[in-house]
């Protein structure tokens, strides 16, 4: 049981909503054309990020991790921050 449990409760309804969430989760192993697709507003984050040729033809074909590992960004970072981002925008 956690903090937040004890705090306000637990119901089932917030329990699917964050079951659903695990689903929609970014995997460095992504390709970042298909990131952008499933969440467009990953494509905005990922520029501020460094990331500003990411609708380039390669990023079709270019993981997450390569994309970063080309731009010099850590890549487990980043999809922490974008998992986050993208929770936040409910997106």
């Amino acid at each position: 049981m956690s903090l937040k449990d004890l705090f306000f409760g637990n119901d089932t309804e917030s329990e699917e909503k964050d079951m659903s969430e695990v689903k929609d989760l970014i995997t460095p192993d992504m390709l970042v054309g298909d990131i952008i697709t499933k969440h467009p507003l990953a494509a905005q984050f990922l520029m501020e990020c460094g990331m500003g040729c990411i609708h380039c033809p390669a990023s079709a074909m270019e993981s997450l991790t390569e994309a970063c590992a080309v731009h010099g960004i850590d890549s487990e970072e980043i999809t922490d921050a974008l998992n986050e981002y993208l929770s936040e925008h409910n997106a």
